[in-house]
């Protein structure tokens, strides 16, 4: 059976028997995106990106709309020769082998199940209530006051703040203003609904997250991380100060990865066998972060070990900052022998624990552990080119605190919303 004509090319068509009417080439959607990136720009650097994107997004959305126009858009592209053409598609019924459930290559990664959008844009306002808690209770707790998180908020996108003097600073932060209270309610308003409607797009499409994995890679080094900011700021708060949070996250986030994957691997040998296998796997990973951030900075590798050491040292307090990036013998020995003793013992508490776990669904070990940390990874990124001064007065162990809090809620929201069955195609 051959196939009909394009419509196009039929002698009643707008083309006529010898053409086919087809989209005009454009550059419209191109200058679009160009001028949306240059705003974006802008907002970050300077009003020259932001004046020249506005104007290159208008000229763009005034292109690709002249397009849409009647009579405007398209153009005649004459067909090929007939002996150039391809041959009639003849159909032969019955031939073609159904792709079945389980064979390679059916659905491919398509969801058998979706959620709607109302349960993503619920996610997320239901995330956006509860996520302020842990950032009220900082502002609390350090006696910034609660108008502090709030203001560091608004502060991300208001140009001006950083230029401030540090006690003006200070004090803008922890008064209230109804300008910063407004502008912070927007953001944080429409960031919980887009990440929420994220949340209900992307959650169930991706894969299954092993339960060790889970657990071991990923909330373990979150509760290791909080367990360490409490002490080291109870034994030494000079040194804590000098700690880079998101960095000292992304260690521990490296040795649960590598630990967890070793005592999969390795639980047939026993428990104590395969965490001692996952701790040491674990210690010869977890530093590289650490000292990539030495080199990063220009501190140094050594101000990484020796902040390790300044755990038991008596009166590191006290020492220079520039001594911290200088070698000192004993200071790497006590620096080598904690980290060895306290990643053999949480590889051990890795293989005892692991097993006797309850599995976490893969939505919520997604939305939970995995997205808020590269939400807060993105952040830490972008208020460093926008505003570098607020990024040193942000506590980002409390900041991931609320991230979690967000993926908790709105995964769980999503997970427990109503499902749309998709079929198969055909």
């Amino acid at each position: 059976m051959a196939t009909s004509p394009h419509p196009a090319a039929r002698s009643d068509g707008p083309a006529g028997p010898n053409g086919v009417e087809m989209p005009r080439p454009t550059v419209a959607p191109l200058t679009v995106s160009l001028g949306a990136a240059l705003m974006g720009i802008g907002v970050a650097t300077s009003l020259a990106f932001l004046v020249v994107g506005g104007v290159v997004l208008a000229t763009g959305l005034g292109m690709w709309v002249a397009e849409l126009l009647p009579g405007q858009g398209h153009q005649r592209e004459p067909l090929v020769e007939p002996a150039e053409r391809p041959a009639p598609v003849q159909a032969a019924p019955g031939t073609v082998e159904q792709l079945r459930p389980g064979l390679p290559g059916y659905r491919f990664r398509l969801p058998m199940t979706v959620h709607p959008t109302s349960a993503g844009v619920k996610g997320g306002l239901i995330g956006g209530l509860v996520m302020p808690v842990p950032a009220l209770l900082y502002g609390l707790l350090s006696e910034h006051g609660i108008w502090y998180p709030i203001n560091m908020l608004a502060g991300m996108v208001l140009p001006g703040m950083g230029d401030l003097p540090p006690e003006e600073l200070t004090a803008t932060l922890q008064q209230f203003s109804p300008t910063l209270l407004i502008v912070a309610l927007v953001i944080h308003a429409t960031m919980s609904v887009v990440f929420g409607l994220l949340y209900g797009v992307l959650l169930p499409t991706l894969p299954d997250i092993p339960s060790p994995v889970a657990w071991g890679g990923l909330l373990m080094p979150l509760l290791w991380t909080a367990v360490s900011f409490t002490l080291l700021g109870a034994v030494n708060p000079v040194l804590a100060r000098g700690v880079d949070w998101p960095w000292f996250i992304a260690s521990q986030f490296v040795f649960g990865i590598a630990a967890a994957a070793v005592v999969m691997r390795a639980a047939k040998r026993g428990p104590l066998r395969a965490g001692l296998l996952g701790g040491a796997a674990g210690a010869l990973l977890m530093p590289i972060p650490a000292l990539l951030w030495g080199l990063a900075t220009g501190r140094g590798v050594w101000y990484p070990i020796n902040l390790l050491a300044g755990l038991v040292v008596p009166g590191m307090d006290q020492v220079a900052p520039e001594e911290l990036s200088r070698f000192h013998g004993d200071w790497l020995a006590i620096g080598v022998v904690i980290h060895a003793v306290l990643s053999l013992g949480l590889g051990m508490a890795y293989g005892l624990a692991l097993p006797r776990l309850r599995p976490l669904p893969g939505p919520i070990a997604w939305g939970a552990l995995v997205l808020p940390l590269l939400w807060t990874g993105i952040s830490y990124g972008l208020m460093g080119i926008a505003n570098p001064v607020l990024q040193q007065r942000v506590d980002w162990p409390w900041f991931v605190v609320s991230q979690f809090v967000f993926g908790v809620a709105a995964a769980f929201v999503v997970a427990r919303s109503e499902v749309v069955h998709i079929p198969p195609a055909g």
